[in-house]
């Protein structure tokens, strides 16, 4: 509750507005509370990041288990990033343009990124005939391109819906193309 309430006073006023105080008033219990569980600001904003990325990434698992083909895939891992986007993108982008908080972020980030290019570059070899390197390289541009579109949707720049059939299409071209200039035999 304490963290709900931070995520939104973060993506309504900045994270400026926070103070211990003002987080527990909104929470509806004490600043003495707040500090149990969370001993400032900055470490109350960390865990915040890192509960929204650890969310996002749990929905990411359900989404990968629960595809039946490579297009499935792209579509549901996609689908799931920008209505996490669209939900939580404007705290979130607020939170990682604080070096102090997004600090405790990176390494995880860089951890987890790591491993979805690792998996999504071997379904691409795999579906598409291309030889592992050119796969991740497409994998990493393409992660780029669907960062890019959760921007805008938390910015509400443009629906979901639409942003998501764009990146799909992007996607599925792009991968035609890897297979028609880099497929293997």
């Amino acid at each position: 509750m304490i963290l709900d309430k931070a995520a939104f006073l973060v993506a309504s006023e900045g994270i400026s507005a926070i103070t211990m105080e003002r987080v527990g008033r909104e929470a509806g219990v004490s600043k003495p509370l707040v500090y149990a569980y969370f001993q400032n600001v900055t470490t109350l904003l960390q865990e915040l990041l890192l509960r929204d990325q650890r969310r996002l990434w749990e929905q990411q698992t359900i989404a990968v288990s629960e595809a039946k083909n490579f297009d499935e895939l792209i579509r549901f891992t996609t689908r799931t990033y920008l209505k996490h986007a669209e939900k939580n993108g404007m705290h979130i982008q607020r939170l990682m343009g604080d070096p102090s908080i997004a600090v405790v972020f990176q390494q995880s980030e860089r951890d987890s990124r790591q491993r979805v290019v690792e998996f999504l570059a071997k379904e691409i070899a795999h579906s598409f005939n291309v030889p592992r390197e050119v796969a991740i390289l497409a994998t990493e541009l393409s992660m780029g391109m669907t960062g890019t579109a959760g921007e805008l949707v938390a910015s509400g720049m443009v629906g979901r819906k639409k942003i998501e059939e764009i990146v799909i299409c992007l996607f599925k071209g792009s991968t035609a193309s890897l297979r028609e200039h880099f497929g293997k035999g």
